[in-house]
């Protein structure tokens, strides 16, 4: 991928008062490296966590610091990695935000239990009073407000949504602050931090479209059918950059029938080779060069349908028997006399390999990977076909040549085959598709599994992580059951001790 990639979306450091305001309007670089204005929604919190370990800080600062002393680092660490391009293969680095929204609400947790006492008693000094007034988070989350909207106000940075956002914020932060004061029962206020801060996401989600910098496209109803295409059938699609070219502001008719852009031809259960893919790690994407979205180079392009479109090129070895070629490109699978057209529209065409379609498990006798080997041919049927595994019937021929299976799907590392017992080594052409060598003689039911180490390992501690849960809330409740019952045994004790107690003399009592 493009080094230029890595430094889309990194949250500026001027998006930061978005913590306080979401409509905070700066410029972001998006998807394309170009700086555009863009709200700070993916900072939104809720108000109350920044304003809560703000309070913090201010009315206990000590105690709550000494309280987080490892939270309060880490948060101000993924701050900073979400502020640079440290999101390697995951791209955008604005995807460290839900880890820092994670460990800022445990913050804030802390901080509003540390508020519940912040001063000595008996204090009563000026500073004490002030103190104890600017920790509270109503009154300092309205001072925020007012500070963040001055300055949006003559920074010219409120965006589109500063109204009626501004004042519904203002509203709640007052709200808080009149709730926390004046409200007696305990039990409710504890609840009223929780709740300012679902009204506050819900007025955000309401007053800021949350698909802000992404390319919006109007696609077509009919990418829930199949239609002019074949399910049986792999495609490769091709077709110009997606955002320049399909985008509502460029196109404004349904589009996606025939070029299924994207991933949207899982919508509809169809196979394509190319397809979504952020990371592009291995495979067809990085082989035929494909961008995030699928695009294929025109040049690619070019070159795979006039010299890999034969029935002996890459294409048909990969299994690809469909192609797609959209309207602005113009481009024809060579040769001609191997291809047909079964469907044309304002958007492309469709061709389809004359013939039946391949099947998706397939016995070849030699393939220019290994040149110097000659493979039988083996019998294969009753295949399964399903996203994470195949399973098929072989019967390998005795003798002393070996058969070749070939199976039409994207290779990645960690698949692995079993037949019966036995456990055959997984190869690929050129990192695009799985190659299995099966031993002559061999007869049963292949199977052919996506499992790499990585999967296993997370499934495992996933499942451990699960279990710890678990075991600690049912030890949470087992320990607050026996507390209760210890409270209710020094409770019953006192009152016997009480009721032993010798009455005292009627002098002591005049």
């Amino acid at each position: 991928q493009a080094a230029s990639a890595h430094w889309q979306w990194l949250v500026p450091p001027a998006a930061l008062p978005g913590l306080i305001l979401p409509s905070w309007t700066v410029k972001w670089a998006d998807f394309s490296t170009h700086y555009v204005p863009h709200t700070a929604t993916e900072l939104s919190c809720g108000l109350v966590s920044t304003v809560a370990l703000l309070a913090g800080l201010i009315g206990c600062g000590r105690k709550l610091v000494r309280q987080i002393k490892w939270e309060l680092p880490l948060l101000l660490l993924v701050l900073l990695l979400a502020m640079l391009p440290t999101a390697g293969v995951f791209r955008w680095s604005f995807r460290w935000l839900p880890f820092f929204h994670l460990i800022l609400g445990l913050c804030a947790v802390e901080a509003l239990r540390s508020l519940q006492d912040p001063l000595k008693p008996g204090s009563s000094d000026l500073a004490s009073r002030f103190v104890r007034l600017a920790s509270n988070p109503g009154a300092l989350g309205f001072v925020f407000l007012v500070l963040t909207a001055v300055m949006m106000a003559s920074l010219r940075v409120g965006g589109r949504y500063a109204f009626p956002l501004t004042w519904i914020f203002l509203g709640l932060a007052a709200l808080w602050y009149f709730t926390d004061v004046f409200f007696r029962n305990a039990k409710v206020r504890e609840w009223i931090p929780a709740a300012i801060t679902f009204l506050a996401l819900l007025v955000t989600y309401l007053c800021i479209p949350p698909n802000g910098g992404v390319p919006k496209y109007n696609l077509s109803q009919m990418l829930l059918k199949p239609s002019p295409l074949d399910p049986q059938r792999l495609y490769l699609s091709i077709y110009p950059w997606a955002e320049h070219t399909y985008r509502i502001e460029k196109k404004l008719q349904p589009v996606g029938q025939i070029v299924r852009p994207g991933s949207t031809s899982m919508w509809a259960r169809l196979r394509f080779i190319n397809g979504y893919s952020p990371i592009r790690p291995a495979g067809v994407a990085r082989e035929f060069a494909t961008t995030i979205h699928g695009e294929i180079n025109p040049a690619m392009g070019d070159y795979l349908l006039n010299y890999q479109a034969s029935q002996d090129g890459e294409l048909a070895l990969l299994g690809v028997d469909g192609i797609v070629v959209a309207r602005e490109l113009g481009v024809v699978p060579q040769p001609a006399s191997e291809w047909e057209v079964i469907g044309s529209a304002d958007e492309g065409r469709v061709f389809h390999r004359r013939g039946a379609p391949f099947a998706r498990v397939r016995s070849v006798p030699s393939i220019d990977s290994r040149p110097n080997e000659q493979f039988v041919s083996a019998t294969v049927s009753r295949v399964n076909d399903s996203r994470n595994h195949v399973e098929t019937n072989v019967d390998v021929p005795s003798g002393d040549r070996p058969a070749l299976l070939t199976f039409s799907r994207p290779y990645f590392r960690g698949y692995e085959a079993r037949l019966d017992n036995h456990k055959f080594a997984v190869t690929s052409y050129r990192g695009l598709f799985p190659i299995v060598e099966v031993p002559a003689g061999s007869k049963g039911r292949l199977t052919l599994t996506y499992r790499p180490s990585w999967l296993m390992w997370g499934s495992g501690t996933a499942v451990a992580c699960a279990l710890v849960v678990i075991l600690s809330f049912f030890t949470a409740i087992s320990e607050r059951i026996k507390a209760r019952y210890r409270f209710l045994g020094s409770s019953r004790s006192s009152i016997t001790r009480l009721s032993k107690r010798p009455a005292p003399p009627p002098s002591m009592l005049r």
